[in-house]
């Protein structure tokens, strides 16, 4: 018998991946006069690796093939990840876990002015 591939999202998003992610997500509203059942987080954020691996632009994200709900809802979701700094924190981890383990050789690192701000007479 052969094994059954897991869903999508877990293909796109490995559990090490997830585990990385998932605490730094908020969490979600809530609904109190119903509406649409609430997409798994994970669901939505396979939806956007698998726009960023693929380079496929959102209105070609074939979103229910893939599990995440529709392309609205990926970007409405990512949109609310950057504003709650999300992509900022993993950024820190990530840089920390690197760092941690020796992989990251400081003394190449380069800074430049679409990275960090420079203030007009500003130290």
């Amino acid at each position: 018998m052969k094994p059954t591939p897991p869903p999508m999202a877990e293909q796109l998003v490995p559990d090490d991946i997830w585990d990385a992610i998932a605490p730094l997500l908020p969490a979600h509203p809530p609904q109190p006069n119903g509406g649409r059942p609430w997409i798994s987080d994970r669901a939505v954020l396979g939806g956007l690796i698998y726009v960023l691996r693929s380079s496929t632009p959102w209105r070609l994200l074939p979103a229910r093939a893939l599990g995440c709900g529709s392309r609205v809802t990926c970007w409405r979701r990512l949109r609310a990840w950057q504003a709650a700094g999300v992509w900022e924190q993993l950024h820190h981890r990530l840089l920390d876990w690197l760092g941690a383990d020796g992989q990251i050789d400081w003394s190449r690192a380069a800074i430049d002015s679409l990275s960090v701000r420079a203030k007009h007479g500003g130290s």
